[in-house]
């Protein structure tokens, strides 16, 4: 076997273990909530029959290991139970909304690397002191606002000013791109704006670092412009930590997108993880947070796949 396929089996264990110990700990962090789908959807004054009725009907009243199991067994099939509020089946719902969300991480980590790499290169690679000055500083700004401060301000201009942007009004991308675009764009810009600080300031150490590399100063030497030094030895030397912090924030979006899908009024998933989790559906909760650690965990497994593309080191270091 070779050392990319045991680097590939490595990661592949690696990401089995994890989804494993989040569905315990998804699971039991449901059942630890104070209340449970009974007392919430019941009048105080329900009949104890009634009540039981409810328990018996979802086997609430069943051993937690054996419930655990019964759903984890479920779930390596794809079945994730269907919703206690709606009987529709998880899968479903969560299906009809992931496009909202979906769409929402990828355009806010577009974003992000659209404005933190190239001026992460500027403050790599500038001599200048006022554009080093100028990246500094933004990166700091960056940083520093938070999610939801840059929501509510967007929030306040869209609903104050004629702005071609809207404020819920969310249309599928392929049915009508602009109405999409006009409801996705600020709630994106609400969740990369960390972003682009994180990728700023990860682009501009690493290229820091590799401008002082002995091939980088050979290229000057031998009289390559500062545009071929960054084509041909900066950019994909770079990549690696860039690509890791991007992986990871992709995968924070999937999960943090909720923030702009509260703000703009979109039925993405994270809304309605929050709406189940007031009502104590299990199910979904679970297999929302189970799906989401999933997709984290498929993005890491590739962006490390792709390090062994990038540098076999890698991969040959991880294999053993």
């Amino acid at each position: 076997m070779g050392q990319f396929a045991r680097f590939a089996g490595v990661r592949l264990l690696i990401a089995f273990v994890t989804l494993a110990v989040i569905s315990v700990a998804v699971f039991a962090a449901m059942r630890s909530v104070p209340g449970s789908y009974a007392d919430v959807m019941l009048p105080t004054n329900a009949r104890p029959e009634a009540r039981a009725a409810l328990i018996d009907k979802y086997g609430l009243d069943d051993p937690l290991p054996a419930q655990y199991l019964k759903w984890a067994g479920n779930a390596l099939t794809g079945d994730l139970g269907d919703s206690l509020t709606s009987g529709d089946s998880v899968v479903s719902e969560l299906g009809s909304r992931a496009a909202v969300t979906v769409e929402l991480a990828l355009l806010g980590g577009l974003l992000a690397l659209l404005v933190g790499v190239p001026l992460g290169l500027v403050g790599g690679i500038s001599r200048s002191r006022r554009a080093t000055g100028f990246v500094r500083v933004g990166n700091s700004v960056l940083l520093s606002l938070p999610d939801i401060l840059v929501g509510a301000l967007l929030v306040w201009v869209i609903s104050t000013y004629e702005v071609p942007f809207t404020v819920g009004g969310w249309e599928p991308l392929f049915s009508d791109p602009y109405a999409n675009l006009q409801a996705a764009l600020p709630a994106a810009l609400t969740i990369s704006v960390l972003g682009m600080g994180f990728v700023m300031t990860t682009t501009r150490g690493a290229v820091a670092q590799i401008a002082s590399e002995p091939y980088v100063q050979a290229a000057i030497a031998r009289g390559e412009t500062r545009g071929q030094i960054v084509r041909r030895h900066v950019l994909r030397n770079s990549s690696v930590p860039v690509l890791t912090v991007f992986a990871v924030y992709l995968g924070y979006l999937l999960g943090g997108a909720v923030i702009a899908e509260v703000l703009f009024s979109l039925d993405g998933i994270g809304r309605y993880v929050i709406d189940a989790t007031g009502h104590r559906d299990y199910p979904v909760v679970q297999g929302a947070v189970l799906v989401a650690a999933a997709a984290f965990v498929l993005i890491s497994m590739l962006v490390d796949l792709l390090y062994g593309v990038l540098d076999p080191r890698i991969g040959a270091r991880s294999a053993k």
